[in-house]
């Protein structure tokens, strides 16, 4: 059976970008502190501006000070760990209308230990045998073009994954060896435009996964990663008769990083949280500290308190005033990007003729990350793609100041460098070559590290 090596596939290829808090109260900018010296320029390390979104190689989102103040609260003081996870789950099991909640180590520990439950169950002796699986039921079912590197997941439970692409496969598929079934969000990254932005998604939808799934009396998963906004997502799934559901909880939520959920049956919750720290076994490595829960609730809190529409407008307006900026440089075209599109959030395309500028978006995203401070957007077949949702406000200026200058001087200059022969995306991080996590240089990112910290 094969999967993509490739971890990101799927998101890069298809959300384009990511998401920012652009309400002052939330978020302040961190440029003065880091002027003046910060954890980072101590390492010889340049802060960046995130024009790309909510990607773990450049740490997710940034935290609000209701989460960081959470976070401190629960540092001062101990409490049993179980207890804790227990107390955690009930509240945003009822903040989110489910009937259990658990938080893991991201999105990815949630899809681990819900496939552990669906697998081993609370039997101690298979428990113990994870992730050796012989005998057991070990199968998982998931589409083809949704068997990413996010199946490792599965994979590292000790599951055996079966592809399949259309319907009749899948129901013929189902045996007494099926422990459960995987779906990826897939149809909300490319839905209806997913010719345009050249992703497939999947041939059985997930009103027929869940369906099938409920029939045969078997789990479904659903990884739902980066489908926040919208907040009714929390809910929606579950809803459907999803019966485990794995979110992240450091992109849209604005959690801690290294925190996910998952949600869904109670009685698979209460298994899976059996398959992380504090208890022995598999996940014994899968450690939640008491910060990082207090932290996930706080996040989910304060995310179910905002007003969505608010924050939306806010970001609309970055996206709007760099299009402003950019739509008056000679030769250069901008759009939107379709809001269905995960993350559902307000994204720019800027592109050129990179023969007539000789001048390629390779080129540029080199140029944008060269320059003080550091700018990472995203290579798409649209061209150079802007986010605002994980941008401070005011840092959508200095993105559009910037953009316009390299690309005029590029165009004023374009008769005078050498000819590229093969202008255009270059590997790394994009949505035709997008990001190998197996290949340390594979996002496309300048190192900045030097070995040297500065004085």
């Amino acid at each position: 059976m094969k999967f993509s090596r490739n971890r990101r596939r799927f998101i890069t290829r298809s959300t384009l970008v990511g998401f920012s808090s652009a309400i002052p109260s939330v978020r302040k900018s961190p440029r003065a502190s880091a002027a003046s010296g910060n954890v980072y320029t101590r390492l010889g390390l340049r802060p960046i501006i995130n024009a790309s979104g909510t990607y773990t190689h450049l740490g997710g989102s940034l935290m609000p000070p209701e989460v960081i103040e959470a976070m401190n609260d629960a540092a001062r003081q101990y409490v049993p760990i179980r207890d804790l996870t227990r107390a955690v789950g009930e509240r945003i099991a009822a903040l989110t209308d489910s009937e259990g909640a658990l938080v893991t180590t991201g999105a990815a520990g949630a899809i681990f230990v819900g496939t552990c439950a669906c697998i081993a169950g609370d039997d101690p002796d298979k428990m113990k045998r994870l992730p050796f699986t012989a005998g057991m039921k070990n199968e998982v079912i998931v589409q083809k073009l949704h068997n990413t590197g996010w199946t490792r997941q599965c994979e590292a439970a000790g599951a055996q994954l079966v592809e399949v692409e259309y319907k009749d496969q899948l129901e013929r598929a189902i045996s007494g060896r099926t422990a459960m079934l995987y779906f990826l969000v897939a149809d909300k990254h490319f839905g209806k435009y997913r010719d345009q932005l050249d992703a497939p998604g999947g041939k059985v939808s997930l009103t027929e996964y869940a369906a099938i799934a409920k029939a045969a009396r078997i789990p479904l998963l659903v990884d739902a990663a980066a489908e926040l906004p919208p907040p009714e997502s929390l809910s929606s799934y579950t809803k459907q008769g999803v019966d485990l559901v794995a979110f992240s909880g450091g992109k849209g939520l604005q959690g801690p990083q290294n925190a996910g959920l998952l949600l869904g049956r109670k009685d698979l919750i209460d298994i899976a949280a059996m398959y992380q720290s504090p208890y022995s076994g598999i996940g014994r490595d899968l450690k939640i500290s008491k910060e990082t829960m207090i932290g996930m609730l706080a996040a989910v809190e304060r995310y179910l308190r905002l007003d969505h529409a608010a924050e939306w407008n806010a970001w609309k307006a970055q996206v709007d005033h760099m299009k402003q900026v950019l739509d008056k440089v000679p030769g250069v075209e901008s759009g939107y990007v379709p809001r269905e599109v995960t993350n559902h959030v307000p994204r720019l395309w800027v592109k050129w003729d990179e023969k007539e500028f000789n001048f390629s978006h390779e080129d540029c995203f080199k140029a944008l990350q060269e320059g003080e401070p550091p700018i990472v957007a995203l290579r798409t077949p649209m061209g150079v793609t802007l986010v605002t949702w994980m941008m401070t406000p005011g840092e959508e200026r200095i993105v559009a100041d910037r953009l316009k200058q390299i690309l005029e001087t590029a165009h004023r200059s374009a008769g005078s460098r050498p000819k590229r022969t093969n202008a255009g995306l270059a590997s790394g991080f994009g949505m035709d070559n997008p990001v190998d996590e197996w290949d340390p240089g594979g996002d496309g990112l300048i190192s900045q590290y030097t070995g040297k910290s500065a004085d």
